[in-house]
């Protein structure tokens, strides 16, 4: 029989992707799950794969309204699966957890043998989960990759920098942006990552990679990009602490995986924009 790609996060813009172009794939509610993890009894004594996007939601990553709530979906949903799959005798050939690039913290060239120093709750929360599903696979035996992934944009996207600059212009509404636009972020496409993770269910021996295109952009040189395209935005700058630099190391990705091609964010942007 042949092997059922489950994808852990229903609603995330990944996993609505993935779904789109992997054969015989499912995707499953994180709030299913925690209600009843006996929805996964199907497929006892079949052989999957599980990709992990579940995570607490994008918008509400700074929210701790119910902090029971956030560790469940941040973390506990990964660890009621990962038993279930032991206690229920389903077969794991391959697990793939969507982690960010915010582990590296403030660490300039990203790396995946640098030093990780997460420097938020939802960056140390990554790291658990990271940290955990190591353990998991290598007490078991299983193929993993843990993928750090940067900046993703495009698809049902609407909480990415790129989405909101987007729609600020489509609603002729005003943008805000973070000490002038200046900080540099290493911005993919959904498309190219789900090409990624595709590759990486057939491959075994990568267990951590960066998923990013290895450009940093800076959202003054896409708002500037406009300007030279006749499309002025209004601006409301506001000044606060970030990361000034982070772009992905992308040489495992190229040699292991042979990406070295990524949809343009500026072609993206004058598709979407119909410049």
């Amino acid at each position: 029989m042949t092997n059922i790609t489950i994808i852990i996060g229903k609603n995330s813009n990944l996993s609505h992707h993935l779904i789109g172009k992997l054969n015989n794939s499912i995707a499953v509610s994180s709030r299913d799950i925690v209600s009843d993890i006996n929805i996964l009894s199907k497929y006892k004594e079949r052989e999957v794969n599980l990709i992990f996007n579940n995570f607490q939601p994008a918008e509400k990553l700074n929210e701790m309204l119910n902090t029971e709530e956030y560790i469940m979906n941040s973390i506990g949903v990964t660890s009621k699966v990962l038993n279930y799959c032991l206690v229920a005798n389903i077969n794991v050939n391959k697990v793939i957890y969507t982690s960010s690039s915010s582990a590296y913290g403030n660490n300039i060239f990203c790396t995946e043998t640098d030093e990780i120093k997460p420097a938020s709750l939802h960056a140390s929360l990554k790291v658990a989960n990271e940290k955990m599903i190591e353990r998991f696979c290598e007490n078991n035996k299983i193929n993993y990759t843990i993928v750090r992934l940067f900046n993703m944009y495009g698809g049902f996207d609407k909480f990415s920098i790129i989405s909101k600059l987007i729609s600020a212009i489509r609603d002729n509404k005003e943008m805000t942006i973070v000490n002038h636009g200046n900080s540099v972020r290493d911005f993919i496409h959904v498309d190219d990552v789900v090409d990624i993770y595709i590759k990486l269910l057939e491959v075994e021996g990568i267990k951590l990679i960066n998923i990013g295109t290895g450009i940093g952009t800076s959202v003054k040189s896409i708002i500037d990009f406009l300007k030279q395209n006749n499309i002025n935005i209004k601006i409301n700058n506001i000044f606060r602490n970030e990361l000034k630099t982070s772009t992905a190391n992308i040489k495992l990705l190229n040699e292991l995986l042979n990406k070295e091609s990524f949809v343009i964010i500026e072609d993206y942007v004058k598709k979407e924009l119909r410049l």
